[in-house]
């Protein structure tokens, strides 16, 4: 019976820990196509630009809202067209067992580049200060390859009584795996 509850105790450890490890550095990367993107932030003192260029190892933080100045192409080789082209595309970022839209577009144009600015403002309970989360922007212009950049960024801000709780629970955890492993003496 101990050997059963330290073993679902350290499971339980084990899961709050892994919650954690989910936190992974901010990065960038072009998932597909050859177009290039990024988003200025100039509320922000410092690192205010997002590239989808930007290196995996490198670390972007996220205000919960702002006005962003946006800026696109489709890549190399593109060229404006004579007639109007559709095309469509969006931002979205994922967090646990949702996706929240961002930003959308669709229409027709001769441009294959644009730029502009767009406020974005997301809800409160979107985690804040805790990292790992996955924002990917796409774009589908008929007549060229489809593009796709994914970034893992941290929303700024402190991650509240969420992470208070899993912290106090984990540790609950830890102290229970030890107790109900220790050997009764007679």
């Amino acid at each position: 019976m101990q050997r059963r509850a330290a073993t679902v105790l350290l499971f339980g450890m084990l899961t709050m820990l892994s919650v954690g490890l989910l936190a992974v550095p901010a990065s960038a990367e072009i998932t597909k196509g050859t177009c290039s993107g990024s988003a200025t932030f100039p509320d922000k003192e410092t690192d205010k630009v997002l590239d989808a260029a930007r290196p995996r190892s490198s670390v972007f933080e996220a205000p919960l809202g702002a006005t962003v100045m946006y800026a696109g192409s489709l890549g190399p080789g593109a060229e404006k067209s004579d007639d109007p082209i559709p095309f469509k595309g969006g931002v979205s970022l994922r967090i646990p067992r949702m996706s929240i839209p961002i930003a959308s577009w669709e229409g027709d144009t001769e441009e294959v580049s644009d730029a502009g600015t767009y406020t974005y403002d997301l809800p409160d309970f979107v985690p804040q200060g805790t990292g790992g989360l996955q924002v990917t922007a796409w774009h589908s212009h008929t007549g060229f390859p489809d593009c796709e950049a994914v970034v893992t960024v941290t929303i700024l801000g402190d991650p509240g009584a969420a992470a208070v709780v899993a912290g106090g629970l984990t540790a609950l955890a830890g102290v229970g795996t030890v107790a109900a492993g220790r050997a009764k003496k007679p």
